[in-house]
């Protein structure tokens, strides 16, 4: 893994001047329209968002990050069960199984996705380096992946067989720790571009990973409804 952006090195971008704009080449946006927290505009001092960033940066002590770090962690897996809840009752009352392929992977990788995106796009300074992004999200993703077999496997599904509880217990986590590491790694572009301009976080630099941690997991939900119709599981 390269070594981590530093604000002031060579290719991090000047600090703009209060009032004017600043941005990569995805979004320009005036200061005080920045949307972070806090809001530049009721930061005082603070003339730019490479200025806030520095700031952040500096007084921020490493305990802290870490203990950001774990609390995403481990809401990651209730978020997404909560999400994947509300999945299914779209799936039973509207789509079908298009929801199942769609709808549900969406909802599920955005809600285990909520607290690290929460990090990277509003306190990037939380963040303790580039390569601690993805690390979250699979550890989300794995969580999830305990909760959810848990849950199918005692609430669900009556009396599983030995090859439900075999399937699920290696595909379960393994497609959703992919997923997750998809989505993870889009994240980690978004945050290594804003420590490298000094610039707000954009999610639309890493959102083509985000889409294939999507597809990927709705490509597994559509092999094992077929799978499952056709007798196989």
């Amino acid at each position: 893994m390269a070594d981590e952006p530093r604000l002031g090195s060579p290719g991090v971008h000047a600090e703009p001047a209060l009032g004017a704009t600043y941005g990569d080449t995805y979004r320009e946006r005036p200061i005080g329209q920045a949307g972070d927290e806090p809001a530049l505009g009721g930061a005082a001092g603070v003339a730019s968002f490479a200025d806030l960033l520095a700031r952040r940066r500096a007084g921020i002590r490493t305990p802290v990050r870490w203990l950001a770090v774990v609390g995403v962690v481990l809401l990651a897996g209730p978020f997404g069960i909560l999400g994947a809840l509300s999945a299914v009752t779209a799936q039973l009352t509207l789509f079908g199984v298009l929801a199942v392929v769609f709808l549900g992977p969406a909802v599920e990788e955005i809600t285990k996705a909520i607290g690290p995106v929460v990090l990277v796009e509003r306190y990037p300074w939380l963040v303790p380096a580039a390569w601690v992004i993805p690390v979250m999200t699979v550890a989300g993703g794995l969580g999830f992946a305990v909760i959810e077999n848990w849950i199918y496997l005692n609430v669900y599904i009556a009396d599983p067989t030995p090859e439900i509880i075999r399937w699920r217990w290696i595909f379960g986590p393994l497609v959703h720790g992919v997923s997750s590491l998809l989505v993870g790694i889009g994240l980690r572009a978004s945050w290594l571009r804003s420590m490298r301009t000094a610039s707000v976080p954009s999610l639309r630099i890493g959102q083509g990973w985000v889409i294939a941690g999507i597809a990927f997991h709705g490509v597994y939900n559509f092999v094992a409804i077929v799978l499952e119709a056709t007798d196989v599981i």
